[in-house]
């Protein structure tokens, strides 16, 4: 069977035009192939390539988290076992006048005058009350010092704020001593201050021994 006439050009040309000619369809066979299969395909990949990659970031960053976490968690186990043990240290405020007159007494109890025994407005913190107290009380030296060794062994916590002491000549006591003892209150955030405390009554000395009441 003859081809017909107008392939001639073609069947009549030189070999290398006739390779030309032939692979010009392959070629567009092959670009329509890569553009419309291979092409997709591989945007495909490379998305797919991408995602993975920021899953793998992203899982990393959760199990720093997930670790960070558990430490937190013990952390906070801890706190919370100090803080329990800190608040049992501190009087609550039912307990805070007992305070005062266990301290009034630990001075009378320590030989020591007491002219004036004032707790103060509460200073109020993020996470406590601090209460101070004005003590000045008139001694020695020795009866001072028993009196602060008896407020280091109580049970709540009560400091010694500032101190100031002036001695005495020629006087019944030896030195007069202004001291400002501090307790602290745990106050949860949010809650309400503390009252303002009054005065404290000045306890009596006791009365010498076939004296009458």
């Amino acid at each position: 069977m003859e081809l017909p006439a107008a392939f001639d050009p073609i069947v009549n040309a030189p070999r290398w035009q006739k390779v030309v000619i032939g692979l010009v369809p392959l070629v567009l066979i092959g670009a329509g192939a890569y553009f419309l299969l291979l092409k997709p395909l591989e945007d495909r990949m490379t998305a797919t390539r991408a995602k993975h990659a920021s899953l793998q970031t992203e899982l990393n960053q959760n199990r720093a988290i997930a670790a960070d976490l558990a430490r937190f968690r013990r952390e906070a186990a801890e706190l919370e076992k100090k803080l329990e043990a800190l608040k049992e240290k501190l009087p609550t405020e039912k307990e805070t006048p007992p305070l005062y007159r266990t301290l009034s007494d630990a001075a009378t109890q320590s030989g020591l005058a007491v002219s004036l025994f004032q707790p103060r407005e509460p200073r109020t913190r993020e996470f406590y009350s601090e209460i101070p107290i004005v003590l000045n009380a008139e001694g020695g030296y020795h009866q001072l010092g028993e009196f602060l060794e008896r407020v280091a062994g109580l049970p709540r916590v009560v400091t010694l704020a500032e101190w100031k002491l002036t001695g005495q000549l020629r006087q019944q006591y030896a030195m007069k001593a202004e001291l400002i003892l501090a307790t602290y209150m745990y106050r949860p955030v949010g809650s309400v201050p503390p009252p303002k405390p009054g005065a404290a009554p000045i306890p009596k000395p006791p009365a010498p021994a076939g004296t009458a009441k």
